[in-house]
Formats: structure tokens, sequence, C-alpha cells
């Protein structure tokens, strides 16, 4: 019986990437989505096909709770188990502090952090079937450093950050919660929703990432059973210069 991923945002850019990486480890693969067009959702279906795998995606707005805990409960009742539950969703603008408004702030807040909180809390009774269940968060460099050109994105990864350190102590010792906090990662083809590029002079190992890099933090989460509760920067030494 293979074992099971969740994904959220995994149709499309980054969540795709660590799909088809799970996908080729013969994790079974549920997916959630939101926005995704049809040519995207038909692209994924082609590259999952590759794959001797189940998988299925779910359409759900993650600023609902509600919706969260139908989705999530859905998925628990088809796949009977979780093994690695993915906090991918977020959402990122720049804008100016005299720009923000309330709803940016909310729907921010509400994908970025409230969501990961919603589903992770579902999802747990599924995690606890499994033998090893491992949560991985999606953070951010912002999280970390003081992105001022982007306070509410800003502010909702660092709360992730801690939600990550509480569902560690939390869960532990049954699930282990861990958190990758990407720095400018570089998807080709996909490049239109990369933020602002910082300059590479500012990156000590002068490139930009790949998703390749994301996926080596990804393995190495979930095949070392001694880790919890950390938050890994995936940035070429960026935070270096904080």
């Amino acid at each position: 019986m293979n074992k099971v991923a969740l994904v959220t945002g995994g149709i499309r850019r980054l969540g795709r990437q660590i799909a088809l990486y799970l996908a080729s480890r013969n994790y079974d693969l549920a997916l959630i989505y939101n926005s995704s067009s049809t040519a995207e959702i038909n692209r994924t279906k082609k590259l999952l096909n590759a794959f001797n795998i189940k998988y299925r995606f779910y359409k759900c707005d993650l600023k609902n709770v509600p919706a969260i805990k139908k989705t999530v409960s859905k998925i628990g009742s088809d796949f009977k188990k979780i093994d690695v539950l993915v906090n991918n969703s977020g959402v990122i603008k720049k804008i100016d502090l005299a720009d923000i408004n309330e709803k940016l702030f909310d729907d921010t807040a509400a994908v970025n952090l409230k969501a990961p909180l919603f589903v992770t809390q579902t999802a747990v009774k599924y995690l606890r079937k499994s033998g090893s269940p491992v949560i991985i968060n999606i953070a951010s460099l912002g999280g970390l450093q003081n992105w001022s050109g982007y306070i509410p994105y800003s502010l909702s990864k660092t709360g992730l950050v801690k939600l990550t350190y509480l569902l560690a102590r939390k869960l532990a010792p049954k699930i282990r919660v861990n958190a990758i906090a990407p720095g400018t990662i570089v998807i080709e083809g996909e490049e239109e929703g990369t933020p602002q590029k910082t300059s590479v002079d500012k990156i000590p190992l002068k490139r930009y990432g790949t998703p390749s890099d994301i996926i080596s933090a990804v393995e190495f989460i979930i095949d070392c059973s001694y880790l919890t509760g950390h938050v890994i920067p995936v940035d070429g030494g960026r935070l270096l210069n904080s």
C-alpha cells in the first residue's frame, strides 16, 4: 500500500514540483487547489500520469475554514490516512504601508497562516494512522527577515514559523513538524509567479534557487526521523546578510 501525501497548492509552481517528487517516491497524492486554470490542471494530470500512483484533485477556498474541514475530511475518507502533509499554498503581494487594506491583510493571513492551522487540525486524525507522519510547512525567508515592502506577507509567514514550533511541540512524539523557508526560487517556465527578485549580489552563493533545492530539503525532512521543530532556510546564504 502506497504512502499518501496531501499538498495544498499542489497544481502549479512549487507545489507541483513537490507533488511530482512525492509521486516519484510512490506516494499517492491528494492535491488541493483553488484558482488554478484548466490548462494547469491538465498539465499536472499529464505529468502525474507518468507515475503508477493514485491521485485526486480537490478544489477548496483555503480562506474558508468550513470548506477546509470538509475537504480534508473528504481526503481522509478517500485515502484513509495521510503520511505527509505539505502546507504549501500561499499568497504574496508587494505593497506600500499606506496602501495596505483590511481585505488584503485578512486574505493574506487566511491563506498563509490560518489555513495551515486548520488543515493540520483536521488532518491530525489521519496523520495518526501513519507509521511515520510528517508535516512540512512552506514558510519563507520573509518570515525570518524584515521585508518592509511585504508587511502582510511577512507577518503571516512569521506566524507560520511560530506555528511550526508550536505544532512540533504539541504533536510530538508521534507527528514530526518542520518548515522550509525558501529564498528566491525560480521555476523555469513559471517565472510570472516569482516575487520581485533580490539582487544576486546579496546572495552569498551568487545564484537564485531552483525547485531541486527545495526538493532536497523536503527529502531531508521526510527521511530524517530525528528532526522536528525546525525551520530550514534554503536561501543560498541570504539570511547571513540580515
